[in-house]
């Protein structure tokens, strides 16, 4: 959507929600990745309600300067993405063309399958396989597509915050660009992997087949939940109930359960396991509508992979994997760098790098 400029050797990859802006900054020597930055700040204490979202762009401006000034971060080129929830995302199945003509034929497609006109949107796509059916060669194709202004909104507050971006995707895809740029091979190579997102406020799914996606959506749970679970249970701040997710948030085993002492950890761990269902039951009916579209050459799903801040509770990922019955870890997308330039401990980095997938795949795909 905007010039790509990639293979940088220093490349800044920013995150921005509603919730918060977060940044990666990685250098480039020879085949070594070095970490010098990651780093994040809240837009709000709490979450934003609907009548405060009109100032949400002026404190964005102003979270991306803090962010910026206090992480001694030079304003300069940067890699953006925008949610996926903005955007429409489409997978369309056309007989095999050449790609002036595809081009025109996608325009019309686009026409059939996003709930705006064509003439306010910004449209992408990509072939994502090229197979034979019933002996026709055909051609999978990933649609993106977003309204103009969404995107000239994004572009413009990093803008005034006096960066310049050079590069924008989708989270969902960045996401996917930091698994297989910086940690597919330490997982191995399943054929179907379904990389899930949890969000502040959205769950993202996105299943890739044989290194291309094939499946997004968005479910409608997210780490707010989880912390809004525990606020109601202990009738606490926002503030307070993030707190408490963070320092003794987790799902606990029955016989966990029937030797814990500590009394909030026992009534986090019953609140969060009450979100936990949720998205489990979302995830199982979403793995479900997969399985159930073009099934002459669609797999099942082999792993798991968990990024997001709530990835972090100890019990989620054995919680879903046992509901499922499919594999799921944690990703790591910091495995196969050098961290020892980067501005925070490796205590810190452990800590962060579930949150920061956006914002590392972003910057990845910059160098």
């Amino acid at each position: 959507m905007l010039k790509k400029i990639l293979g940088q050797d220093t490349a800044v990859g920013v995150e921005l929600t509603f919730d918060s802006v977060k940044l990666c900054k990685l250098k480039k020597k020879k085949s070594e990745i070095f970490l010098f930055s990651l780093c994040g700040k809240k837009i709000h204490p709490e979450p934003l309600r609907d009548d405060e979202k009109d100032a949400w762009s002026n404190i964005a401006i102003d979270t991306i300067k803090k962010l910026l000034s206090e992480n001694k971060i030079k304003a300069g080129e940067v890699y953006i993405s925008v949610p996926a929830s903005f955007v429409v995302i489409r997978y369309l199945k056309l007989p095999y063309m050449p790609g002036e003509e595809l081009r025109e034929v996608i325009r019309f497609e686009a026409e059939e399958h996003i709930p705006f006109e064509v003439e306010q949107a910004l449209i992408d796509f990509h072939i994502t396989k090229d197979f034979v059916e019933k002996e026709e060669r055909m051609m999978e194709i990933l649609l993106v597509a977003a309204k103009r202004e969404v995107i000239h909104e994004y572009i413009h507050i990093f803008q005034k915050a006096g960066l310049d971006p050079i590069y924008v995707n989708v989270d969902t895809f960045a996401i996917e660009d930091a698994w297989e740029l910086g940690e597919e091979g330490s997982i191995g190579k399943e054929k179907v992997v379904a990389l899930v997102d949890i969000g502040a406020r959205t769950t993202n799914i996105n299943v890739v087949e044989t290194d291309a996606s094939s499946f997004n959506r968005d479910i409608i749970v997210g780490g707010n939940d989880f912390t809004d679970a525990i606020k109601s249970e202990f009738g606490m701040s926002f503030v307070e109930a993030e707190k408490l997710k963070e320092t003794k948030g987790a799902i606990l085993s029955g016989e966990e359960y029937g030797t814990v002492t500590d009394d909030e950890k026992g009534r986090s761990s019953y609140a969060i396991e009450s979100v936990a269902t949720r998205l489990l039951d979302e995830l199982d009916r979403s793995f479900t509508y997969y399985y159930t579209q073009l099934p002459s050459y669609k797999k099942n799903i082999d792993r798991i992979v968990l990024s997001g801040g709530s990835a972090n509770i100890p019990g989620l990922a054995n919680f879903l994997s046992n509901g499922l019955g499919i594999d799921v870890v944690s990703a790591n997308p910091l495995q196969n760098m050098n961290v020892s330039k980067a501005n925070i401990s490796v205590d810190e980095l452990e800590k962060k790098r579930l949150s920061y997938v956006v914002p590392i795949g972003l910057a990845l795909r910059g160098l």
